[in-house]
């Protein structure tokens, strides 16, 4: 007798086509059946009633029998668990039921039938409709049933819920396409993705507009391609994957090669991503250009240099007026002596010419010294922070400060007794105490006392120790709102003409870059006070000519 196709048989080979992935589910129904049986094969009815069992313990699979117009023949647990429905509520009703109002008015129950019949097997993926009227993403299956005269007997049936997984996978999709439109829209960086060799796999606009490649012509290429020859041979691109590999992040800057030639300088930065079990994948290669920040901050390190000079010579200017009658005097004492020694010489009497000889040369020393100070002071110079002691630097202007506030206005001196070691320039911390005392004399045009102070201000909750310089005036002092703006550029409460306003900004400048903090203190009728704090430092090692003053 020919082997006839057995209906229950068949509805088993539908639930291995629907869970074609769940290799599990798979082997548990191929090593309880075969794939076709025949009527004439002994024990059929118990090879029946033991499938028939494993159908009904399938719960992750609504498994069950259409006739050849679509009615529901058989109802497994499955199918109750999947749909909501019990075997009596569905048994003789049309499997259109568990379609979306859509899909029924598009005719897609009569479609999927009329491919099954015509082709053997119907395999898709769509949304169903339970019971409670909630909706799932369903995988489907069906599998025409035919006796051995090819004659349509009905359908076996498998719908497997997939929801989980079509969620996560639009999830997926979602994230993926959020990543790209910000990937796109990130025009001012170079966002590229390398695998674990290196080659690029995706290149975002922002890579075509600072490198000037379209993504066709780097994609699939090593990242490399970005660098010069010089900077390939000396490994520069296998130095950023390999310290990002061992690190997991890596920055540097470095410049990169455009595509007509130019060279240009980005901050680089390489991820490494790696999954949970820290398998690489690839990198996530970032580039910022920053040559024109750099060129920006070149410029304006340029001006903060001019203007820095302009406010030295503005107080140098202040400086000289205040030493130009002590010149005139020194010059007047020189002639004064060259004459009584000239008179003495010619009586012959050179004994008393040399003590007018020898006052000469101290004054001639006294004029010197006040040359090399204004000399010092003027100096144009970069930034050089050494280890000064903050006392001994201020002590020695005093002279030059005393000549400079002149005859109205006294100087007091209050500097502490032991060392005060700080790493700053010299020449600039003179240059903002010269301001400070000017800036004191100036508030007090009827005479008072400026008074300066060095000490040591311990700090607290394990801040550590500062050394201070404070100038404080008696002068007529300033409101609150405007003490706020003192160290604004080019603000000032002088008179138009007599200051540049840049005083204040330069000290605050200045301190700042020695990682010093500045303070003003200010009321009307009370004077100013200014303090100057530096960090302390390590006394110069024994020999050290350089961290003197």
């Amino acid at each position: 007798m020919a082997a006839a196709p057995c209906s229950k048989w068949s509805a088993k080979r539908a639930a291995v086509h629907a869970g074609g992935h769940d290799r599990h589910m798979e082997e548990r129904i191929l090593r309880t059946t075969p794939v076709e049986c025949t009527a004439e094969l002994p024990g059929t009815d118990t090879m029946e009633h033991r499938f028939e069992l494993l159908v009904q313990s399938v719960v992750d699979y609504a498994i069950y029998m259409l006739d050849p117009r679509g009615h529901i023949a058989s109802w497994n647990s499955g199918a109750q668990h999947i749909k909501g429905y019990t075997a009596e509520e569905v048994l003789g009703r049309h499997f259109s039921l568990f379609y979306t109002e859509d899909d029924r008015a598009r005719g897609m129950p009569d479609r999927v039938l009329a491919i099954a019949a015509k082709e053997g097997r119907y395999n898709g993926e769509a949304w169903r409709v339970r019971r409670d009227g909630s909706r799932f993403r369903a995988m489907v299956a069906i599998d025409a049933i035919r006796n051995a005269d090819g004659q349509l007997l009905g359908y076996a049936k498998v719908t497997r819920d997939v929801t989980a997984r079509w969620e996560a996978q639009v999830r997926l999709e979602q994230s993926e396409r959020r990543f790209r439109l910000f990937a796109e829209g990130a025009v001012d960086y170079a966002l590229c993705m390398l695998d674990h060799d290196g080659f690029v796999q995706d290149w975002n606009e922002g890579a075509e507009r600072m490198t000037g490649y379209a993504a066709r012509e780097i994609v699939g290429k090593p990242v490399g391609f970005l660098f010069s020859g010089d900077d390939r041979s000396a490994g520069v691109d296998i130095s950023l994957l390999r310290q990002a590999s061992d690190k997991g992040r890596h920055e540097d800057e470095h410049g990169y090669l455009r595509k007509d030639g130019s060279h240009s300088l980005a901050k680089m930065t390489m991820r490494a991503l790696r999954d949970k079990e820290g398998v690489l994948h690839g990198f996530a290669f970032l580039l910022r250009d920053i040559s024109g920040q750099r060129a920006t901050e070149a410029a304006l390190e340029s001006t903060r240099e001019q203007l820095q000079q302009a406010q030295k010579l503005d107080a140098l200017g202040q400086l000289t007026g205040g030493v130009a009658h002590d010149f005139n005097n020194i010059l007047q004492a020189i002639t004064g002596h060259l004459d009584v020694a000239s008179l003495h010489l010619e009586r012959g009497d050179a004994a008393k010419a040399i003590p007018q000889i020898d006052s000469v040369s101290r004054s001639v020393d006294r004029a010197t010294h006040l040359v090399r100070r204004l000399l010092a002071f003027a100096r144009r110079q970069p930034l050089m922070p050494m280890r000064i002691d903050l006392g001994q630097l201020v002590a020695s202007m005093t002279e030059l400060l005393g000549r400079t506030v002149g005859p109205r206005v006294s100087i007091r001196w209050n500097l502490a007794p032991e060392p005060l070691w700080v790493l700053c320039d010299a020449h600039q911390l003179e240059t903002a105490l010269v301001n400070l005392v000017i800036n004191g004399r100036d508030a007090m045009p009827n005479g008072g006392t400026v008074y300066i102070s060095t000490g040591i201000v311990v700090g607290g909750e394990g801040k550590p120790a500062h050394a201070c310089l404070v100038v404080e005036d008696e002068g007529i002092g300033m409101p609150k709102e405007m003490a706020a703006k003192a160290f604004d550029p080019f603000f000032t409460t002088k008179p138009l003409g007599q200051g540049t306003g840049l005083g204040l900004s330069m000290v605050h400048g200045f301190v700042e870059q020695s990682h010093g903090t500045v303070a003003l203190h200010s009321m009307p009728g009370e004077g100013t006070r200014v303090t100057l704090s530096f960090p302390i430092c390590d006394p110069p090692e024994s020999g050290d000519a350089g961290s003197t003053h």
